[in-house]
Parts: C-alpha cells; structure tokens; sequence
C-alpha cells in the first residue's frame, strides 16, 4: 500500500474557492451558465457526486480551461481514494496477473 498522503483537492473545492468566491457567482448562476439543474452543481461543489466526462466539458468552456484540468481533478481524487481504501486494496492484493494465470495453466496441463 502506498504511504497516505494529503489527499488531492477535488473539484468542488476548487469550482468554490477559485471561481464562485472570487467571481460572486452563486450555485444558480452556475447552473444556468452550465445548464444544469442547481442541485448537480450544488451535489458537485459539495463533493457529493463525481465529475462525468459531459461536465467537463461544460466547465471548460465556461471558465474558458481544457477539459484535461477537469477531469485530472477529479481523476486525481479517485487514485487517492482507491490507494487509501485498505478494503480495496486487500481486494487489490488479490488479483491474478496474466503471467500468474499462464504459468497456472502451463503447468496444469
């Protein structure tokens, strides 16, 4: 398992402290300049749901930044979380490698 460090800053972290604070902007503003209901803003800047791909794509042009600057965010995050698991991992631990299963096979047979 890899040594825990900070975890990495999520999307809605950043959509508050670097845009709406800065900008004034309200979650129904962003909503409306995203098109979406308030409440997927609101479930986002509370990192309560996960960026999709189709969000991405909207804050990037809203805030006038790549796609990529999304979706590593939010990309970031899940390997954290994942290599933070201790479940996940054990269950990680426990997977086969092709190698593994060929040699299995090879000398089953």
């Amino acid at each position: 398992m890899v040594q825990a460090q900070r975890k990495p800053t999520a999307v809605g972290d950043v959509l508050l402290y670097e845009y709406l604070e800065p900008t004034g902007l309200r979650i129904n503003d962003l909503a409306d300049m995203l098109q979406v209901h308030r409440n997927t803003v609101s479930k986002l800047l509370n990192n309560n749901s996960k960026l999709t791909t189709d969000m991405a794509f909207r804050l990037a042009k809203v805030f006038d930044t790549s796609v990529e600057f999304w979706l590593n965010l939010q990309t970031n995050v899940d390997i954290w979380e994942i290599q933070n698991d201790p479940r996940t991992q054990e269950e990680i631990s426990r997977i086969i490698t092709l190698s593994e299963m060929l040699k299995r096979k090879t000398q089953a047979a």
